[in-house]
């Protein structure tokens, strides 16, 4: 399993050199699952920074999306991005394209769990303003189930093309430990960052959160669902905000 990972980060690298020039937002504040349903999502997330600092008090985005399970592997969603820069007004600010692909199959709850699943998305960032960069991201998505815990672990690659000022592949990470209480609430702790440009990493120049959260799913039948996740994440370097608030809800239909 670790030679498939390691071959996996090296694609991921490979397919982003070979693009013109890619990039990056602040920390993504969403660890995801590899793992894919036949099933429609129609949801929102986001978060707003708190600070002392004037300009790292009140940024705020806001996420609107559409997801469909095309088949038991494969995951298509489109999302609208509002945000609102600190000391400024909220505006609409890119579309949103991802696609993610399971890798390992997912087991029957009866079954043994795999040693741990692995997926890989792709998503492109096209902003609003034509003056503003593109955005292209991939994510080698990792999950492990160990009795009442839950973990997971993405390894993000992000790069800025069109009207970008940044040259550098940026590597990101998210994630997220959660204790299964019960199906509809799940304490945990989360972690995003930046790690900065994959030629000239510096840790200490980039954001990094880490903070208590509480997250769930409420199965209304056997076809309909609400998943909600939240969060209270503190910053541990200068140029991070204090303290983030972070939110999601999603309404999913299985088909």
């Amino acid at each position: 399993m670790t030679k498939i990972i390691l071959k996996i980060l090296l694609f991921l690298f490979v397919f982003q050199e070979t693009l013109s020039v890619f990039a990056a937002e602040a920390p993504p504040f969403r660890a995801r699952w590899p793992m894919i349903n036949k099933e429609i999502e129609i949801g929102t997330r986001g978060f707003q920074t708190f600070d002392d600092e004037e300009s790292l008090d009140g940024i705020r985005k806001e996420r609107y999306g559409f997801g469909m399970g095309v088949t038991d592997s494969f995951f298509f969603e489109i999302e609208g991005e509002y945000e609102k820069e600190a000391g400024g007004n909220r505006k609409f600010n890119a579309y949103e394209i991802d696609t993610r692909f399971e890798l390992t199959k997912t087991r029957d709850w009866n079954e043994k769990p795999n040693d741990i699943d692995v997926g890989l998305s792709l998503g492109i960032s096209i902003p609003e303003d034509s003056d503003d960069a593109y955005e292209i991201e991939s994510r080698l998505l990792l999950y492990k189930n160990f009795g009442v815990w839950r973990s997971t672990g993405n390894i993000l690659f992000e790069q800025e093309f069109e009207n970008s000022s940044d040259s550098g592949l940026e590597i990101a990470y998210a994630g997220q430990l959660r204790y299964r209480l019960t199906a509809n609430i799940q304490p945990g702790v989360e972690v995003f960052g930046r790690l900065g440009e994959l030629n000239d990493i510096a840790v200490g120049n980039e954001q990094h959160q880490i903070g208590p959260g509480v997250f769930g799913f409420f199965e209304f039948n056997d076809n309909y669902g609400f998943k909600y996740e939240l969060g209270w994440l503190m910053g541990y370097t200068d140029v991070t905000p204090e303290n983030t608030a972070k939110f999601l809800i999603e309404f999913e239909y299985k088909y």
